[in-house]
């Protein structure tokens, strides 16, 4: 009698699945059609064009189901149709080749679950915590996921947690990794059942990293960078916050007016401070802190619209350091002070008006809580870092001719990095540029010891504050104790000034200065930097803002997002032949290309009068007049020109303590620096301040009237009238401070334009004739 012939594996499971599990046999009829047509089999093309009821018997397009439903088929027609499949991957394809594609598909159930669960935008935290444990226990070679199923896998993710902007997505999904957001959720907190994601400082943070880390493996450069130890409190926890202490009315306040919500934030302030947290999120928190130990943290935040793309909020939200010491239910009331205080500032005035001017408004944001271990060292009673500052890949305030904008530049101070990223009175910086290492901004000795870093922002352990201190007192105690600084100080020697050369030099008999001079000139930190740019930018597809901080040894990023951009950098040419009594000023140092047209009002703070106010209270006033002329001047038809430093913290004495909000409607902000007065305008590049002006296309110029080829009109502005009271009542006293001036009734038909070239380094402002229709 003839032997029947044996099925072969492949037949015998899908006649298994005919009877058990239509289903998962209509999957793998579906993979086995594309591995068909991948492999250029003609008979499944000709199968498919069966099914197509647009397709006619004469191959032309049949337009009776343009407009109405196809034909169902019915279920036998659908076995035949899967038979038929079969049949043609049993005349064509190898059976061992059709068992390894069915037995890929049944592996592939193993974690189907995962893909069920990506489904699902809103999975709460412990759920989605759950199904990632689950799937990295299956080993990866049984791992049976297509490279698409896993890139599909990876935005859910990212969208779970990172963000839903697609430019982010787009970048995200070629590093971040499925295991890395398994490993994450360890540093996650929130509600068990909560939804929310981790915020885009945080966000922008891990991605960035992710990318470094990246670049390491083929650049050795790289090998110290770090990120630091980092927790994420998820961004519905404030929506939480907020229930549970029945605040839902706060949620309505951004459509306050600004003044209005200016008046209100510091009581605002004070109810979040004094509300509780879900017992739920204590608990961890208190956990975290066990974990950390004392070591100082930093509460920032991480808000679902902050470092995007387009709307950066620099500097607009709180991030406020812990010294973290003491028993666990002081460090608990502090971590939870803290987190409320940085809830608060999502109602504030700069960021509502911030929000408002970019159509933001109506977005319902939430603030995620960013938690990390303070980078540095513990010197005596303080804690602070090496040095610290920011990097970008664009360079918008260029010092030399000879650098370009791609070359970047650097912005690093010692001690925390606050005095890098806030406009501080009565300080300087270091300012270098990864692309051309060389070119310092201070050459002469002179303007070396005059722009040295003079002081330094510490924690002080001992009274749980945070300090800011005067280097020379620090580097006299503790200078041999603090690690790499060698690489931050020089010796200045009667003029001469060099880096201090192995045990050749005491601290207590040394006159030290902050130079960076080892750090730029004989160690590998701009390569590194320059490396961390270059990699980022072009991850990114745009330039980027970079924090960092190092404790002597490594550096570590702390902040990544994209940098904000200027949306004009027009080079014109200058005028010829201005006449001197139509010359508002002229300026030769520090320009930048630019031009401002159009300027129908000066606002103009007197420098001598302004400084001889002896309360800090008409200071302060002198600072609200201007916000109100902010709001009522026509938007970007008026410059303001005043003395020192605009909107730095510290000595307000040195410079109009405005925000954000109280000059986001000017076309330009001018710094005056007269020698008589000791103003010196810092290259404030780098500062949240200074990347508010680029980011609203503010204009920013330092002049130095008692320098060559400079001149500023203080004739014009002292003998014109002062229109101040047309807008607002005020003082005497304050209206010798503020003028408003009116470029139209000083020069009939005429206006005020300003144009500045970087290429000649030089900029004007001039009265010229208003243009014809």
């Amino acid at each position: 009698m003839e032997d029947k012939k044996v099925k072969p594996e492949w037949r015998l499971i899908i006649d298994t699945l005919e009877t058990i599990d239509v289903s998962l046999l209509k999957r793998i009829v579906r993979r086995m059609i594309h591995y068909l047509f991948s492999s250029d089999i003609p008979e499944i093309a000709k199968l498919m064009k069966g099914m197509d009821t647009e397709a006619s018997d004469d191959g032309k397009l049949n337009s009776l189901y343009a407009n109405m439903p196809h034909p169902k088929k019915d279920l036998d027609s659908l076995k035949a149709f899967s038979d038929k499949v079969f049949e043609i991957a049993g005349n064509n394809i190898k059976d061992e080749d059709i068992a390894d594609q069915i037995k890929f598909l049944l592996g592939r159930e193993r974690s189907r679950f995962l893909t069920i669960a990506s489904e699902n935008p809103n999975i709460s935290l412990a759920e989605i915590s759950g199904v990632l444990s689950k799937f990295m226990k299956i080993p990866r070679a049984e791992m049976y996921l297509s490279d698409d199923e896993f890139i599909n896998i990876r935005v859910f993710l990212i969208r779970r947690f990172f963000s839903d902007n697609l430019q982010y997505i787009n970048i995200a999904k070629h590093y971040l990794l499925v295991s890395q957001f398994n490993n994450l959720l360890g540093n996650v907190i929130g509600a068990a059942r909560g939804a929310g994601k981790l915020g885009g400082k945080s966000s922008g943070l891990i991605l960035a990293y992710k990318i470094i880390a990246d670049e390491k493996i083929n650049n050795p450069l790289l090998e110290n960078i770090k990120i630091p130890n980092s927790w994420y409190l998820t961004s519905d926890t404030i929506l939480n916050f907020i229930h549970y202490n029945t605040l839902e009315e706060m949620l309505s306040l951004k459509y306050l007016s600004t003044d209005e919500v200016r008046r209100e934030y510091p009581y605002l302030q004070q109810i979040f401070k004094n509300s509780y947290f879900p017992p739920e999120i204590e608990k961890k928190l208190e956990e975290l802190l066990r974990k950390i130990g004392q070591k100082p943290i930093i509460v920032r935040s991480s808000s679902l619209l902050e470092d995007s793309f387009g709307a950066a909020f620099s500097g607009k939200y709180k991030s406020l350091f812990l010294s973290n010491t003491g028993d666990i239910k002081e460090r608990l009331s502090a971590l939870l002070d803290a987190i409320a205080e940085v809830y608060a500032s999502t109602f504030g005035p700069d960021p509502i008006e911030y929000r408002k001017e970019r159509g933001l408004i109506d977005f319902q944001e939430q603030m995620g809580i960013l938690i990390q271990e303070v980078v540095g060292n513990q010197v005596g009673d303080y804690f602070f870092p090496t040095f610290a500052g920011v990097a970008f890949s664009n360079n918008e305030f260029r010092w030399s001719s000879r650098i370009k904008r791609e070359d970047g530049v650097v912005r690093i101070v010692a001690g925390l990095g606050t005095r890098a990223v806030d406009r501080v009175s009565d300080d300087y910086s270091m300012l270098a540029s990864p692309g051309q290492p060389g070119i310092r901004v201070n050459i002469r000795s002179e303007d070396i010891i005059k722009y040295a870093q003079n002081k330094i922002d510490v924690i002080n352990l001992k009274t749980n504050l945070f300090e800011t201190k005067n280097v020379n007192d620090i580097l006299k105690e503790f200078a041999d104790k603090i690690p790499g600084i060698d690489k931050i100080i020089s010796i200045n020697k009667f003029g001469d000034i060099a880096p201090p050369i192995g045990i050749l030099w005491d601290p207590e008999d040394s006159d030290m200065l902050i130079t960076f001079q080892n750090l730029l000139d004989n160690s590998s930190f701009l390569g590194e930097m320059d490396v961390i740019l270059k990699a980022l930018r072009k991850a990114f597809n745009s330039p980027v803002d970079v924090e960092f901080a190092c404790d002597g040894k490594n550096i570590y990023i702390l902040q990544c997002r994209p940098q904000s951009q200027s949306k004009s950098s027009v080079t014109k040419d200058l005028p010829k032949n201005v006449k001197e009594n139509e010359t508002v000023f002229i300026a030769s140092k520090y320009i930048t290309s630019g031009f401002v047209p159009d300027i129908e009002y000066i606002v103009y703070v007197d420098g001598d009068n302004y400084g001889n106010l002896s309360e800090l209270s008409d200071m302060k006033e002198i600072a609200k007049i201007v916000s109100v002329l902010n709001k009522k001047l026509p938007s970007k038809k008026f410059i303001l020109i005043g003395p020192g430093r605009w909107g730095s913290r510290g000595d307000i004495k040195l410079g109009v303590p405005v925000t954000y909000s109280g000059i986001n409607n000017t076309s330009m902000l001018i710094e005056l620096a007269y020698n008589k007065d000791g103003y010196v305008p810092e290259l404030s590049f780098g500062t949240h301040f200074f990347q508010d002006l680029v980011e609203a296309d503010i204009k920013y110029l330092p002049i130095y009237p008692d320098g060559e080829e400079s001149f500023f009109n203080i004739d014009l502005m002292m003998n014109s009238r002062n229109c101040l009271s047309d807008y607002v009542s005020v003082e005497k006293k304050m209206s010798d401070v503020v003028k408003v001036i009116s470029v139209k009734d000083l020069f009939d038909d005429k206006k005020m334009s300003v144009i500045m070239n970087g290429d000649k380094n030089k900029a004007i402002g001039f009265i010229e004739s208003k243009l014809s229709d």
